[in-house]
């Protein structure tokens, strides 16, 4: 399983997670499950969700290199044979 969430997405994870945690205790447990899942998905760095939609928000997925195969290069035309 890799992660698919950066570090600044785990962050307001977990600063949201901690509030519905505790707002929960004055609007009621349900919150709190909501919160926790959260928090969860901040600790081990994988989203469900994100999964599902293919989103990522890791530097590593915006620094991947473009596809030097050749396979998209426009072409140029027939080689010419020269006598």
């Amino acid at each position: 399983m890799q992660s698919n969430i950066g570090k600044t997405d785990r962050l307001i994870r977990t600063a949201l997670a901690f509030i519905t945690i505790f707002g929960s205790i004055y609007i009621g447990g349900l919150l709190a499950i909501f919160g926790i899942v959260i928090l969860l998905t901040a600790v081990i760095g994988w989203c469900p969700i994100y999964a599902l939609f293919r989103l990522c928000t890791t530097k590593e997925q915006e620094e991947i290199p473009p596809d030097t195969s050749g396979e998209h290069q426009p072409r140029r035309g027939p080689k010419r044979l020269l006598k």
